[in-house]
């Protein structure tokens, strides 16, 4: 009799597999098809772009040469792209290890907790143009800023800070700094709003002080929501950039992978970019996605190495 149960279960198991392979292939289909179309198709062409010469319409590698050349040269546009695009891509993780400490003292409703949070929310309300304009007007010779560090025996350059190649793209990324604290704040503390009280209640009995609180208990039970800003930060590591085009338009080696791209595919100007250009792109496109998406299947594979903590 057991015996003939256990067939009887497999035999429903084994049915109940068969009846879910043909909805999971149907709920597959769309996507799939989705992808092959909007994406593959799409971009099938800018792919061979990459291995084509644009002047002869031949199939050849001279791009990856061109590529190679502006990569390693330190004139290259595309090596002060990728330095620059590696600044503003460190500079957006240390802000977002920033944005836990202030979403921290959110969460412990310091003195004036609920207007200071609208404060670094306003970033994400007023128009960049508007946040462009006035940082502008403050970090420009006579300014603000200007008379303030005079006070310590410093002057500004007389071209001021966004017409010097030496201080152009720190002068953006100060810019990126004062506005970064919006989405992330919101993620953090809605991850550390859903912490019980009760286990913070229970360390502070202990004697547990704010600094050990928090990376003993509050960073390890909000693990998932920091390992999936983590992996966003990831998602888009040759394409993170400051507001070059409002700041710069790429000028005083400002450039970033994104607005070269941009630049190159656009132009400066109304008319669009150089046509010849197009292939250079592509494979620029092609090789740095040859190189992210291992990076972020390494990071995303770091990340789920720690367990998350339920509660």
């Amino acid at each position: 009799m057991r015996n003939t149960k256990k067939v009887k279960t497999k035999q429903k198991k084994s049915a109940m597999q068969k009846g879910q392979t043909p909805f999971i292939l149907v709920m597959l289909a769309l996507p799939i098809l989705q992808w092959l179309v909007f994406f593959l198709y799409v971009n099938i062409n800018t792919i061979l772009l990459a291995f084509k010469d644009a002047r002869t319409g031949d199939w050849s590698l001279v791009n990856f040469k061109d590529f190679w050349e502006q990569l390693t040269s330190p004139y290259g546009e595309i090596g002060i792209a990728v330095l620059n695009t590696a600044r503003y891509f460190v500079l957006g993780l240390v802000t977002a290890m920033l944005c836990m400490w202030v979403a921290y003292f959110f969460y412990k409703k310091i003195f004036g907790h609920r207007f200071f949070r609208i404060v670094f929310y306003l970033p994400a309300v007023i128009s960049s143009v508007a946040m462009v304009t006035a940082y502008k007007s403050i970090i420009i010779p006579g300014g603000p800023l200007d008379k303030l560090v005079s006070l310590f025996g410093v002057s500004l350059p007389p071209e001021g800070l966004l017409a010097n190649s030496a201080t152009a793209t720190y002068a953006i990324m100060g810019y990126c700094v004062l506005t970064g604290f919006t989405t992330n704040v919101l993620l953090f503390s809605s991850a550390m709003s859903r912490i019980p009280l009760e286990v913070l209640e229970s360390a502070a009995l202990e004697g547990c002080g704010p600094t050990r609180e928090f990376f003993s208990l509050i960073v390890p039970m909000m693990w998932s929501t920091i390992s999936s800003v983590v992996i966003l930060a990831f998602t888009s590591i040759l394409s993170t950039s400051g507001p070059i085009l409002l700041f710069t338009n790429g000028y005083y080696d400002t450039t970033t992978i994104s607005f070269w791209i941009f630049s190159k595919v656009y132009g400066n100007g109304a008319i669009g970019g150089v046509a010849a250009s197009y292939n250079l792109v592509s494979c620029v496109g092609l090789c740095f996605t040859l190189v992210s998406v291992p990076i972020i299947l390494g990071i995303r594979k770091l990340m789920n190495k720690v367990p998350d903590v339920e509660y």
